[in-house]
Parts: C-alpha cells; structure tokens; sequence
C-alpha cells in the first residue's frame, strides 16, 4: 500500500527531473555549459534538445492548454531566431528552457506564476509558446533551471539563485510571500560573497551547490532529506556532509537529495522505505546525514527518482537502486543493492551513456553518440509509440542535425585537393555521404571525402555538403561555409 501511495503522490509532484551533471569528456552535448542539462522527464511527458537548438518532446504536449499528446518528438515553438537551446528541465506540465541569449523561457501550465506573469490581473493561466520568463536584472544572465511542482529557480551570472510560482513550505524562501510569485525574485539564506554554482529542485524542496563547497538547502525536509527534520524558510547549509570531500553535483527528489563527490561516490540523505540509501535493507527513519550507496564507483552524473537514486559511471553504465515501477528495468520488488539499468537487445548504439533524468516510472538517458533512450511506463507516449518499455530503448523519430557545420580544409588553388570535415552531430552518424558544389551548382561526379580543384573553379568559391545517416534515424545534411575565391 506504501508503495502505491507514493506512486499516486509522485504523478501529481512531479519529484526531481532533472539533476546537474559532471561529464566525461567524450560525451555528446550541443552546449559548452559545463552543467547543462539536454534530457529531462516529468510523469508524463519527455524533452531533449536536439543538434539543431530546438527542445522536442514526446507525451504530453505542454503546448496544449486542453491536452493533448504526441508519439513522436514534436519541437517546442518560441525560440527567437538564431536562438539554441542550452539547458532544459521540467515541472508539473510545463517547461523551463537556458537560450544561448541568457534568457529562460518556458512554456506549458502558469497558474501559479511558475513561468512569470506581467499582467495586471494574472490571466496568463497557459503559455502556448516558448516565452521569456521576467525579473532577471539586467545584465544578469541564466546559467541553469530547475522546477518543482509549481515552481521554477534560475541560477543567475550573479551566482544568485532565482524564484517564482507557488511559495510553499518555503521553497522559494522567506524573500518571497507564501502562495503565489509572479516574477524571478532572489531567494534569501545564502551567507555574504557565498555564489551558488549549481541548483535542483523537487516537489517542495530547492537545493544549491555554493562556491564554499556547503550544500544549501529550504523547503520541505521529507524524512530529513534537507539534513534537518523540520521544513527550512531560508537556504540554510547541510551538516554531516562526509568529511574533507567536494560535492560535484545535487539532483534532488520529493523524498531524497543526492549527492555527488569528489570521490566518485553517491551519498543520499532522506527517506529509505525502499532501500534507497544503500543499506542493505529498507526503513522508515529519517536520515539526515548523508550515506554512501555502496556498489557504485566513478560516478560522473547522478539524479534523484521518485524512491530511487541513479547514476552513470565513467564507464558508460547507468545504476539504479530503490522503487522499481518499471524505471530500473522491469517492474519489480525494490532494488536495494545498485544495479545497472538494463539496455533492451538490438539498440542502435552501443555507446555509453552519459547523462541520466527520472521521475517515479520512467528513466531517460542519453549516450556519448547523442541517442535519447527510455524506459518504463509509456501511458503518454512519452518513450515514443506504444506501449511500456522494460529496458532502455531508443526513442522513435529523433533526428541527425548538424551543431557544428562541416568545414573544408586545403588551399584555394587550382591543383590542390580540398578535405571535407564532418562537423559534430546531434546523434553520431555511422556513415557520411558528399557532395561538392561550385557556387550554387553540384559538380558532377565530386561525391567523395575530397575534391581536386580544376580549371573551372578558378574564380569560383567552393564548398561541400555533407550527409550523416545511421540505421533507425532521420538523416540530416550541412552545408559548409564556401572556400575563399580558388586562385
């Protein structure tokens, strides 16, 4: 019956959906932010950002006011022109997106505030759109978000931590009234010169990694997950952190924080009704120091899921441990000792993974080759198509997109022979394809790697367009810049 209980809870909570990563440095982004996030999941829908600067979803569409959902990755509308998306996370139906213009936009449920709300009477129930969220000071920029039920927090350049939407068990801070906020406003409780560097956020609960190395923490301590038994008004500083260690990362949910350190290893503090901590069996104390899951070593990214923690090692592997309802791999009892996540047979990449995002029955992972893969309930389409999934498997539809354009080596001179360069791809192709123009016109026959410049092209500027294709995949095409005039 517990189990079913927090089940019920987590689908209306939303609990942690996003966490902050430390990533190899193999592994595949579209950003150099070196904490964005480029997966997120809530309890029914799915979003990850593609190579081309657009957020997709899959599931529930935040777009539409009177529901709606999709089976394959729809893109979010919004983004001003020339604007990529950086960093994503998400809240109870709706979203938060870091443009590559310092902006946080975000689209989907606003009837608290949690996406802003300028006008007079606080009408804007609904964002259809991608929409600038209000209050940044000028010239402070966003660095990261994260979402809570009905709220949203933005790290700003200031290495202040921001906050709107619905102000309960003090989430937002005593800055704040209690009930609703309609503009980013400071949250109060970090000492003097201290920055924040990094923040999560779950169903009443906002966490902040600071540059003194302390972890901070207001809202809701469920069963003493913010180190105290008692809800916090103010983000106030973690005690029993191990010793002498950095944290790297925080992900948080409704009932656990997690904690990455210096070490490699994971600590947890909070709830452990279902083993979660690592102890070898569950319990209902309230565990406000941090323990070490035993069993998982290196760890290079981490999240908090509803009742469970997972992490991703250096070596490519996702462990899970805690509730089972089908996001660590097949339904089942509890896992009370980490466990690897299990990859369904025949998936196109057999890569490995490097960022990790859960909610109470899905898990979203994306690999080094940029694949989004899922696994557990279905009942949206948020994993893509039809029905549950009991292993990790790739998303339908997702697209080859160039973010960084291929490029022509070689010298501009009749006689020389020019070099295509592939560029970077959202998904990592496993064949290329080319085609070289003179001008605007194909040359006939220039379908190779390379292209020896002949007397018609001397006056002319050249480029390539190269073609990534992978079985299972949209392929995508890019175009280089032209050569300089060939001489």
């Amino acid at each position: 019956m517990r189990r079913l209980h927090k089940l019920a809870a987590a689908t209306g909570v939303a609990a942690a959906v996003i966490c902050a990563t430390v990533q190899p440095a193999q592994a595949y982004t579209p950003t150099v932010k070196p904490h964005a996030a480029t997966i997120a999941v809530s309890e029914d829908t799915t979003y990850f950002i593609g190579g081309d600067g657009k957020v997709y979803l899959t599931g529930w569409d935040v777009q539409a006011a009177s529901g709606a959902t999709r089976a394959t990755p729809t893109a979010l509308a919004g983004l001003p022109s020339g604007v990529r998306a950086q960093s994503i996370a998400s809240g109870y139906r709706f979203v938060l997106v870091v443009g590559s213009d310092g902006k946080v936009y975000g689209a989907g449920a606003n009837g608290v505030g949690q996406l802003t709300d300028t006008s007079a009477d606080h009408s804007q129930q609904h964002k259809s759109t991608l929409t600038p969220l209000a209050g940044l000071p000028s010239g402070v920029s966003a660095k990261a978000v994260a979402a809570g039920l009905n709220f949203s927090v933005v790290l700003g350049s200031d290495g202040k931590v921001y906050g709107t939407g619905w102000n309960s068990n003090g989430v937002l801070t005593t800055s704040m009234p209690t009930g609703s906020t309609y503009k980013l406003t400071p949250l109060a409780g970090l000492p003097s010169g201290v920055r924040a560097t990094a923040i999560d956020a779950a169903a009443y609960q906002t966490v902040v990694l600071a540059s003194d190395g302390g972890v901070y923490g207001t809202g809701y301590s469920t069963h003493g997950s913010l180190s105290v038994k008692e809800s916090l008004k103010q983000l106030t500083a973690f005690g029993g952190l191990p010793a002498g260690m950095s944290i790297k990362a925080v992900a948080v949910s409704y009932e656990n924080v997690v904690l990455l350190g210096s070490d490699g290893h994971v600590w947890v503090t909070g709830d452990n009704s279902e083993g979660q901590l690592g102890l070898g069996s569950a319990d209902t104390n309230d565990h406000t120091q941090a323990r070490r899951i035993p069993g998982i070593e290196h760890a290079v990214a981490i999240e908090a899921g509803q009742s469970s923690v997972l992490a991703v090692d250096q070596y490519g592997f996702v462990y899970g441990i805690g509730a089972n309802y089908g996001q660590l791999s097949d339904i089942g009892t509890p896992v009370t000792t980490a466990d690897a996540v299990r990859v369904a047979p025949g998936q196109p990449s057999k890569a490995g993974m490097v960022e990790v995002a859960s909610t109470a029955a899905d898990t979203l992972v994306r690999d080094a080759d940029g694949v989004v893969l899922g696994v557990g309930s279905n009942s949206y389409h948020q994993l893509t198509g039809t029905g549950d999934r009991s292993a990790l498997t790739a998303l339908a539809g997702q697209r080859i997109s160039a973010y960084k354009s291929p490029a022509v080596s070689g010298t501009a001179k009749v006689g020389s022979t020019l070099t295509a360069k592939n560029g970077s791809w959202s998904v990592k192709p496993t064949a290329y394809s080319y085609q070289w123009y003179r001008g605007s016109t194909a040359v006939s026959g220039a379908t190779s790697a390379t292209y020896k410049l002949t007397s018609a092209d001397k006056g002319r500027k050249i480029k390539v367009r190269v073609k990534g294709t992978r079985t299972s995949f949209t392929s995508g095409t890019a175009y280089s810049p032209a050569t300089g005039t060939v001489g």
